[in-house]
């Protein structure tokens, strides 16, 4: 490997240059030396929004670069299979956007790729990297809360109810809003409280998507725009996710409105991602209150990030370049890895089961 690690990025759309550029230009560890996009006005575009990279039309031409040493996959659902796989096949180190693949079965393939490979892998679970969620964690095990009992999220969108693309379409995206959101709810929660056992879910879906942003008619979507489920989690604790897109006066800037609460047996602590540099937090017999995020909890550790600089919802979403370059550099697996991506989807896969069968669903997440 070169003195910087050459980061290749498949995928040269608004979550690339939304998340992953920004991280890439603040690590002085690693540079961006390649992109590939089939979009050849898009790509025209990025070199001059990014800077002169190496562009290819087709992910192969990158997978088989020697001149790249890791890749960030930012691409539709149904492309992180056969993209994640090239790309362990060319020996790089792998980021991936969530969901891994369409399915459990898919995203398992790609951990033990990954694995059986010794390479780095790491699954976009972005809201980790909040200030706030980071500073909840440590709260729940350091036992500052006392025994976990009850975990619950909610993330409401008000999104237009035109058509999506792809992400309305089930052999494209697989799901709808419990892939696209409610998933990171998922990882997020069984990062606090340890595995989920069995869930009870729905999902239902209000928008047709039956046009395009400016009027034309498109195939209706396929998938849900809300999601549902109760779990119960392996310690005994238990847990509610709600999502939704057509939560309407809850645009915040396109932030939307998430709350995140665990409640244990001394104390409460919430997480909301319009304030990510506080936390609402609460002791037996006395009434949550707003608190600061400590201060080395704004950032992970090492990373050049300025926490007091841009828009907070959105800053935090750069350390996790910091992340996936920290583990290649000091050869260490990365967090969150393909196993935590291919657990959480083990959970959606159940809501959707669940949901079908009218049932409770016990969660098989065998890696293998």
């Amino acid at each position: 490997m070169a003195n910087k690690v050459r980061i290749g990025i498949i995928g040269a759309g608004a979550v690339s240059d939304y998340h992953h550029v920004p991280g890439i230009r603040l690590d002085p560890r690693c540079e961006l030396v390649a992109i590939a996009d089939p979009n050849e006005a898009l790509l025209q575009q990025r070199q001059k929004d990014w800077g002169p990279t190496r562009a290819y039309a087709n992910y192969e031409d990158l997978a088989r670069d020697p001149e790249v040493d890791a890749v960030i996959i930012a691409t539709p659902n149904f492309t992180h299979l056969a993209q994640t796989l090239a790309c362990l096949e060319g020996n790089k180190h792998v980021m991936c956007e969530k969901p891994l693949g369409l399915s459990f079965e898919e995203s398992a393939q790609m951990f033990r790729a990954a694995r059986d490979r010794g390479l780095r892998h790491m699954t976009a679970f972005t809201y980790r990297f909040a200030p706030s969620m980071r500073y909840v964690r440590h709260l729940v095990k350091s036992g500052a809360l006392g025994t976990p009992r009850h975990f619950r999220s909610q993330r409401f969108l008000d999104w237009p109810e035109t058509s999506w693309g792809w992400r309305q379409y089930k052999k494209l995206a697989g799901a709808g809003d419990l892939f696209d959101m409610t998933i990171h709810r998922i990882d997020f929660s069984q990062d606090l409280m340890g595995p989920i056992k069995s869930i009870c879910g729905a999902v239902a879906q209000f928008a047709p998507r039956d046009k395009t942003v400016d009027g034309q008619p498109c195939a209706p979507s396929e998938v849900d725009d809300w999601s549902s489920l109760i779990g119960l989690f392996d310690n005994g604790a238990t847990g509610v996710w709600e999502g939704s897109t057509l939560m309407k006066g809850h645009h915040n800037n396109g932030f939307g409105y998430e709350w995140a609460e665990v409640n244990g047996s001394e104390g409460s602590a919430a997480y909301q991602l319009t304030d990510p540099n506080n936390v609402i937090l609460g002791k037996y017999g006395g009434t949550m209150e707003k608190v600061p995020v400590p201060k080395e909890f704004l950032v992970i550790p090492g990373s050049p990030r300025d926490p007091t600089q841009g828009v907070p919802s959105t800053v935090f979403r750069y350390d996790l370049v910091w992340e996936f370059v920290s583990a290649i550099v000091e050869g260490r697996d990365a967090v969150p890895g393909f196993d935590h991506g291919a657990t959480a989807q083990a959970v959606a896969d159940a809501v959707l089961e669940s949901f079908e069968k009218r049932a409770w669903v016990e969660i098989q997440a065998d890696l293998g």
